[in-house]
Parts: C-alpha cells; sequence; structure tokens
C-alpha cells in the first residue's frame, strides 16, 4: 500500500547572511550566501507540495539589520509559510545602530517579543519555535530559561491531541564533543525528558552544529541541521508518512552549490554518516497507536 503522505516540511539553517558582500565572520563560510539561499528557495518551489518551512537560526552573520532585510527579501519567495528561530548570530546582547538585538529581530519579523511561539500548521498539526540564545551574551551554548520550559510544558499539554515539531537552535541532545554547542546539559536533560513523556512530540529539530546528525531519546528523534552557508551547503526534507498502522517520518538532506564551492579537510565530518542525511524514523507512539488516531490525522491531511 502506497504511504499517505501527512506533512511535507523542509528545515533551513545557519545561512549566515551579511549586509553586503563583506568576508563572512568564518572562513569557511561561503562568500555566497545570497545566492545559496536563493537556490535552496528555488528547491523548495520544485519540491511541490511543501507545508512550510523552518529556519533554525543563524540567518545572519553579524546581526546586521540589512543582512535581515536581504534574507526577507529572498525567503518571500517561498512557496509556502515560513516560520524562523532565532540563533546567536542574529541578535547582539545590547543593540546599537546597524545591529539587531532580540526586540529588532522580532519587531522585523513580525514575530512575538519574547521569540518564543507556537503556531498551528494545518489542522492537527503544530510547530513549537523555542528561544534558546542567552539574553545578556549570546554565545555558543544555549539556555532554556524555566519560564520558558513551564510555557513549552502547557503547550505540550494543552495541544497534546495535536502532533508537536519542536524547533530551537541549539542541539539540546548532542555528544560530548559538541558540548560547548548544545544546550547547557542540565537544561538539555530536563527538556529531554520532558519530550519523552510527550507523546504528541514526532521531532526536534536544531541548527548550530553545521553538521547533519540523528539522534534518539525516548524514542523521539532529534535532528540537526547541515549549514546551508557553510559545508556542507545543504538543507533538510522531512515527510511525514501513515502506512496502515505505521507512521514513518522520513529524512533527506539536499545539497545546494552555486559555483565553487569550498571543502574544508573536515568536510567528511560536516557531512556526517549515511543515516544522518537521510532515512526514515519509525513512530511508534501512543498518539498513533490506534485505528482511531490513525484515522483522525488521516483526515486532517
Amino acid at each position: 500500500m502506497k504511504p499517505k503522505q501527512l506533512l511535507n516540511f523542509v528545515q533551513i539553517s545557519d545561512t549566515h547572511l551579511c549586509a553586503q558582500d563583506d568576508a563572512p565572520s568564518g572562513w569557511w563560510l561561503s562568500q555566497r550566501p545570497d545566492e545559496l539561499l536563493s537556490a535552496a528557495v528555488e528547491r523548495v518551489c520544485r519540491l511541490g507540495g511543501v507545508d512550510f518551512v523552518v529556519f533554525t537560526g543563524d540567518l545572519l552573520d553579524r546581526a546586521e539589520a540589512g543582512a535581515l532585510d536581504r534574507f526577507v527579501a529572498v525567503a518571500s519567495k517561498l512557496p509556502c509559510p515560513y516560520h524562523v528561530v532565532v540563533g546567536n548570530h542574529d541578535v547582539v546582547g545590547s543593540a546599537w545602530p546597524g545591529r539587531l538585538g532580540k526586540q529588532d529581530f522580532a519587531t522585523r519579523l513580525g514575530l512575538p517579543e519574547q521569540l518564543y511561539y507556537s503556531v498551528a500548521i494545518k489542522p492537527g498539526y503544530r510547530l513549537i519555535v523555542l528561544d534558546t540564545v542567552p539574553d545578556q551574551f549570546p554565545h555558543s551554548q544555549g539556555r532554556l530559561p524555566t519560564e520558558q520550559f513551564e510555557w513549552l510544558r502547557r503547550q505540550l499539554a494543552t495541544y497534546r491531541d495535536e502532533v508537536a515539531i519542536i524547533a530551537l537552535h541549539h542541539p539540546p541532545v548532542a555528544p560530548a564533543y559538541f558540548r560547548e554547542f548544545r544546550l547547557h546539559p542540565e537544561d538539555g536533560r530536563q527538556f529531554a525528558q520532558l519530550v519523552a513523556a510527550s507523546p504528541n512530540v514526532v521531532a526536534v529539530l536544531s541548527g548550530h552544529l553545521h553538521v547533519p546528525r540523528r539522534w534518539s531519546y525516548g524514542r523521539r528523534p532529534y535532528f540537526s541541521a547541515p549549514s546551508l552557508g557553510g559545508p556542507p551547503n545543504a538543507f533538510r526534507h522531512f515527510r511525514l508518512e501513515l502506512a496502515g498502522r505505521a507512521v514513518r517520518l522520513r529524512y533527506d538532506w539536499l545539497p545546494v552549490a552555486v559555483g565553487e564551492m569550498r571543502r574544508p579537510l573536515w568536510y567528511p565530518l560536516a557531512a556526517g554518516g549515511l543515516r544522518d542525511r537521510r532515512g526514515r524514523f519509525r513512530l511508534k507512539l501512543p498518539l498513533f497507536a490506534e485505528n482511531r488516531s490513525a484515522r483522525r490525522l488521516d483526515a486532517a491531511s
């Protein structure tokens, strides 16, 4: 039996746009991030039937207002709604002319001032966006304040009958060698335990690492995204499918190339393993366990 597609969505991360054609903050980043983003948008248009795109942070390289204007100009060409997660490169702790603080970033994108929010994608499906960038100093390690954690708990309880996808910039689950590029260990531990106890969560998406990785904790999949603005210059494509009583989350990565791309010696690490790049995850969740639930999801699609 051919699987029925329930949800079709894309994750793009770490584009690192600059306000002008300046040198990027890292030598490994692309000199042509605008072209890469434009090529990714065109690729999304060709995919067809995409329900939404989520950008998991570091849209910008130096928190420049002009770079955000360039991002909006390109992203507005997407054929579907897009949603934005704030990254540590997107804002500065104290804004000054030409540089964006959190409030300016939210205002320009029409986002809630606190930069964490949830949105209904379509009936029965919800995206929950978190802000893991510390307010005082947006450094590489993320935090999930108690107030926001409790808000997340309430969201998952309130919408427990909806399929939920959580997006944040810093990966909450990652090996020790990524310890400076993930959530603070205590925050990540609490987050993972909450997700494991929430039967409606089908995926957790993050950026920041610039490396595609797939982990699981409590039988839930966690995905970090490849960087679009640096090696491996790719983005993720997800499809949630229903086949009989089985629900599968298929994932793939789609490389994007514009001219000659940089491939540093550590490119194989940046590209991840085959399972990190593409595969499928069988979801054995109570939300999908009964025929009644499967029929409800089928009807909502």
